[in-house]
């Protein structure tokens, strides 16, 4: 995929485009001209790239931490505790901004085919966009206003809108992905332009067409795995015939259906929301990562460690002293299971559990600025600020860990990706589907497992030494020794179950940058299953998000929810996970 707006000329578009997210309803009043090769045409451009920018900010942004957080990645609501103020603005601006323009274009081209010229590539693109985006809603909310919704400024219309639910938008989804399939295999009299995800904003050319089919295709996947639960003799079919397509599915880092960044800002912003916490502002302005997460990355000797994480420093905290001892993570509690890591009652590789005087110049060298937090721990937050472990390069464009360096002073690019559907992840999805459901497949659980891992790794790769001339590949002998570390562990397993297990707790690495695949996975099996556990827990886990209190407060048709209460979880949540 090109890179996102690198010229003036894109970041112009952006800037037009943006001005769009306050009135879009005004398209939906627009006179599409009869001949699909006028300027008429321009709208959908601006429309189209407004779109993805929009959405792709917003769920790569707060929406990702959150998820992230609660899979104890990082400690963004790792308490769980929220209220329907959490996320107001975050709906309100998904359903005014991004989801009501995007309607705008489905509305277009249905009156372009309605009057004998069609525009099916536009129409297709908007179709996967809408079920891609609106079934991560239902993933995050349960049911939300979807065939009552954009309907305001509509003759017979209303601003109350009922609530669907989410197994109607799912299957609904099915149905435009199976459409969108359809319109991208048309002959299109305009080429899409403004397709800032596969067409990097300028001419969607054929192939790319080819890659919104395939991109089509992996979203069906996935949503049929989402429900593997619901009738799974009827998804094993379904997902046989998908895998059987003529179509294919994303099989290759080319058509990896991702959305990237750009590296100029603050007018207009277009780097990414991870970056924009960690270098726009003061040093380190980014949550905590998840110590336990870190801590299982350094067990590992990971490679893709120093581009995950950004130390800003060489210093290790000395316990005696008052002043770092207030600083030093869990230091007012006994219960923290990983700690300060010079301080962790771990023993491994000679290191953990050693006072930091104790440590030699290699230990200090290995441990020092990897400064997290373990899972919701209630201690107050000093000003650590420049001790923090901060965001690397992959996936948020920051800087390579070639050396303590402070965050903060627009260091690095900010051109990272959001990984929306990826070739590893498809993979991942089959090897699910073989080992739950028996679904037939020429290929095993362990291949699509391996070749996951490498396809994940080469992308951590490509993306780094892209992005900073710092980063060092990670070699062909690292990247053989974990995989084959993590295959050992596989072959180990003696039943399907217990190999699911090994294979969604690396995808929880695989998938750093993109919580929802971590958060959605154990909302659909419970694994990974040895995640440290909260150290308080005022709200039970998170089953799904609350409602926007403005919609409580203005549409009477919202439905009363708990979100911690099984009783209140997502359709396809058979699990609903209690601690």
């Amino acid at each position: 995929m090109k890179k996102y707006m690198r010229q003036k000329g894109s970041a112009l578009l952006l800037a037009i485009a943006m001005m769009f997210s306050v009135s879009s309803c005004d398209f939906f009043d627009l006179d599409i001209n009869q001949n699909p090769n006028t300027p008429a045409q321009a709208s959908l451009d601006l429309l189209l790239a407004n779109v993805q920018f929009n959405a792709s900010s917003t769920f790569a942004g707060g929406l990702n931490d959150m998820a992230m957080g609660f899979m104890a990645m990082n400690t963004s609501v790792d308490d769980f505790n929220m209220t329907n103020s959490s996320w107001n603005g975050t709906w309100n601006f998904l359903y005014t901004g991004p989801l009501k323009d995007l309607e705008g274009i489905i509305v277009a081209t249905k009156r372009q085919r309605d009057a004998g010229t069609p525009n099916p590539h536009y129409e297709g693109i908007a179709k996967v966009l809408k079920a891609y985006y609106f079934t991560m809603m239902v993933d995050l909310w349960g049911s939300v206003p979807y065939s009552e919704a954009f309907l305001g400024d509509v003759p017979g219309g209303t601003i109350t809108p009922n609530f669907t639910n989410g197994s109607e938008i799912y299957a609904d989804a099915i149905t435009l992905l199976d459409e969108a399939m359809a319109n991208l295999a048309e002959a299109s009299p305009v080429t899409a332009r403004g397709d800032l995800i596969y067409g990097g904003g300028s001419t969607t050319a054929a192939a790319n067409i080819t890659r919104w089919r395939r991109a089509a295709n992996s979203l069906k996947l996935r949503l049929l795995l989402q429900t593997r639960l619901i009738d799974p003799a009827a998804k094993r079919t379904a997902i046989e015939a998908v895998l059987a397509s003529p179509i294919g599915v994303i099989s290759a880092a080319a058509d990896d259906f991702q959305f990237q960044f750009g590296n100029t800002g603050p007018n207009p912003e277009n780097r990414h929301p991870m970056w924009q916490s960690g270098y726009a502002g003061g040093e380190a302005g980014y949550t905590y990562f998840g110590h336990e997460y870190m801590y299982e990355m350094l067990r590992k000797n990971d490679p893709r460690r120093p581009f995950y994480f950004k130390r800003q420093t060489s210093s290790v905290l000395d316990p005696n002293d008052a002043t770092d001892k207030q600083t030093i993570p869990c230091s007012q509690r006994t219960d923290c299971r990983y700690g300060y890591f010079p301080l962790s009652n771990f023993v491994t590789q000679g290191i953990y559990g050693k006072s930091p005087a104790a440590l030699t110049d290699a230990e200090r060298s290995f441990l020092a600025g990897f400064f997290g937090r373990d899972r919701s721990d209630p201690s107050g937050v000093p000003n650590d600020n420049s001790l923090r472990t901060n965001v690397g390069v992959y996936p948020a464009g920051g800087l390579y860990d070639d050396g303590p360096e402070l965050g903060g002073g627009n260091k690095g690019s900010g051109a990272g990706i959001f990984p929306m559907v990826t070739s590893w992840m498809v993979k991942l999805y089959q090897a699910e589907a073989i080992l739950t459901l028996g679904v037939t497949s020429a290929t095993t659980p362990r291949a699509l497992f391996e070749a996951a891992m490498r396809e994940q790794i080469a992308k951590v790769n490509s993306i780094g030494t892209s992005l900073d001339a710092q980063s060092v590949a990670i070699t062909a002998a690292q990247i053989n020794t974990y995989v084959n570390a993590r295959l050992a562990e596989y072959d180990a397993a003696t039943s399907d179950d217990a190999r699911l297990r090994v294979i969604l707790a690396e995808a929880r690495f695989l998938n750093f940058g993109n919580g929802f695949e971590a958060y959605n996975a154990f909302r659909r099996t419970g694994y990974p299953a040895n995640l440290q556990p909260p150290l308080q827990l005022p709200r039970n886990f998170a089953l799904r998000l609350p409602y926007a209190q403005d919609e409580i407060n203005l549409n009477p048709n919202t439905p009363e929810i708990v979100y911690d209460n099984p009783e209140f979880a997502v359709f396809w949540d058979q699990l609903k996970f209690q601690f």
